[in-house]
């Protein structure tokens, strides 16, 4: 288990040596943690995939997102929510605005997939699924 204030201090030395530091060998170093993290990222996402639970570690809100693509993916090409070509129909929970219009939650809107892992992610819409 890796403690969010340990690795806090982490980034802000990072951060430090970023702006302090310009040449080759703290350039490698920074390439080289950039690497490290590059892998623990990916150890986390196969554990996600794997369906362990997030319970409270630091990188909660970011594995999360990816709990969140995992499922609108199963879901989509499942057949489970309406849709037209790569658009999906979607209830409005939240209200936001998009190209000038105001929707508000109960409106129906149909959106493009990328758009719509952005709005459930923060909240804002959820597709409708096929009884």
């Amino acid at each position: 288990e890796i403690k969010l204030d340990k690795l806090l201090k982490l980034v802000d030395s990072l951060r430090k040596l970023r702006r302090k530091y310009n040449d080759e060998i703290h350039n490698t170093e920074i390439k080289t943690f950039e690497e490290l993290i590059e892998s623990l990222f990916e150890l986390r996402i196969e554990k996600v995939l794997e369906g362990n639970k997030l319970n409270d570690s630091f990188d909660k809100q970011f594995l999360s997102v990816l709990n969140t693509m995992k499922t609108i993916y199963i879901s989509f090409l499942s057949g489970k929510y309406y849709t037209l070509n790569d658009k999906i129909l979607c209830k409005v929970v939240s209200p936001f605005m998009r190209k000038g219009v105001l929707l508000l939650p109960g409106d129906i809107v149909l959106l493009p997939i990328h758009e719509v892992l952005a709005l459930i992610t923060s909240g804002y819409i959820t597709p409708i699924e096929v009884i």
